[in-house]
């Protein structure tokens, strides 16, 4: 008998935002194409809600062809009544261009009154950044190296900054010209010493209260600046991402964190730790427990990333049996079997991902077998007592996907509960098994 299954109109229409989320505006306009109804969701998800995945240039250039043809009706932005433009990420534009920009976008949307960026390099000594407010970036990306540093005016540019060691003290003052960002990443082409600077305290002083995350990117975070971070109360930090090198041995590590009474912390949801140098081969911290121990009493951090450690054995984690409000834990590929093992002992435990880190090549690692990985799901479902609802792999190679899939579906039905995911490297999206 054949049967026709058909996605309910009403189910469509709701799970239509989803579809459009991080899709970019040809995959966009083709679902706009599936009937009248999802056209007029899409534009006016577009029109007032959704992050637009098309340049600028792109979108003034559609909008002028628009009205050469007078089909208003029939594009997917209703540019006439367009209040504010939210893109994913600024290309590095300069003064002029900016400027350009603006000029256009004004000219083709007469109510237009600010352009959201969610992302974008910072231009250090930009006197005016968002053109008098129209301009607006959520998220900041900090660069800078040996020659080029985070200089914010005329006095830190001058020729002897050039030559200064590491103990000069950067103000960070241009952080101030980018009002209601939300995120701070910093990061450089590696970890050279001559590049790291040690005194960050500039940047909590002058970013705005709105930021809710610091996220260090291949480069090694101050020790003095976790404690102020974790204590920071405005801007309150919810997320924050350390990296920590080949000296941040294991003591070391929980008496940052010790001092910095993270325990009593109430703000941070999200902590992450991870290796400075991998592009090198890491010496990652084997003994967590007296880290995790300072974690207890803590009543809201959420999600905890320990891809700083390599754990071989699962009775390491078990002070996070008295830290419940950790729902969701992250490891390293060397690690996975202990996790698994915790998350059976650990029933707060509901998501696990594992991978390897944003640096780490894993076809250069010869220590990790796919048949590791699968071995460790194999042994830990068999008597399976665990909380879990997904497990999430990310930066992982085609083959070891169809390894778990072909695993999953060998499994018996005690995982029946649990999804398992890849996370797309290029996309970010996470793609169900």
């Amino acid at each position: 008998m054949e049967i026709n299954l058909k996605l309910n109109s009403l189910v469509f229409n709701e799970v239509l935002p989803y579809l459009l989320y991080n899709n970019n505006y040809k995959r966009i306009l083709e679902l706009s194409l599936i009937s009248k109804q999802s056209f007029q969701i899409i534009q006016n998800l577009l029109t007032h809600k959704h992050i637009i995945k098309i340049k600028p240039n792109n979108l003034i250039n559609s909008i002028k062809k628009s009205r050469e043809n007078n089909k208003y009706e029939l594009f997917l932005i209703k540019y006439k009544e367009l209040e504010s433009i939210h893109f994913k990420h600024c290309n590095i534009y300069s003064k002029k261009k900016f400027k350009k920009i603006k000029s256009e976008l004004l000219e083709q949307c007469e109510q237009l009154k600010k352009v959201i960026f969610n992302n974008t390099n910072v231009d250090t000594m930009a006197s005016n950044p968002t053109y008098d407010n129209f301009y607006e970036f959520r998220g900041l990306d900090l660069y800078w190296n040996s020659e080029d540093r985070p200089w914010s005016n005329e006095t830190e540019l001058k020729k002897e900054t050039l030559i200064i060691d590491d103990s000069y003290i950067f103000s960070f003052e241009f952080l101030s010209r980018y009002p209601n960002s939300k995120k701070i990443s910093i990061s450089l082409t590696n970890c050279d010493s001559s590049m790291c600077l040690e005194n960050l305290d500039g940047i909590l002083k002058n970013c705005c209260s709105t930021v809710e995350s610091i996220k260090f990117y291949v480069y090694n975070t101050p020790h003095n600046f976790v404690g102020k971070v974790i204590n920071s109360k405005s801007p309150a930090i919810k997320s924050f991402t350390v990296r920590l090198a080949n000296y941040d041995t294991s003591k070391l590590v929980a008496n940052l964190f010790r001092e910095s009474e993270i325990s009593k912390n109430n703000i941070l949801k999200v902590l992450k730790l991870k290796y400075c140098e991998e592009i090198s081969t890491p010496y990652l911290n084997q003994e967590p427990t007296e880290f995790l121990e300072t974690l207890i009493g803590n009543q809201t951090l959420e999600t905890l990333g320990l891809e700083l450690f390599k754990v071989s054995n699962s009775e390491k984690l078990s002070p996070l049996i008295q830290v419940p409000n950790i729902t969701t834990l992250i490891c390293n590929f060397n690690s996975f079997d202990a996790f698994l093992l915790h998350c059976n002992e650990n029933h707060n435990i509901t998501t696990l991902k594992a991978g390897w880190d944003a640096h780490q090549d894993p076809f250069l690692d010869d220590n990790i077998q796919d048949y590791d990985l699968v071995n460790a799901l194999s042994n830990f479902f068999k008597n399976n007592k665990s909380s879990l609802h997904s497990i999430i792999f990310y930066r992982t190679a085609d083959d070891l996907k169809g390894s778990i899939i072909k695993e999953r579906n060998n499994i018996n039905n005690n995982i029946k509960n649990i999804t398992f995911k890849i996370l797309d490297p290029y996309s970010s999206k996470e793609i169900i098994l």
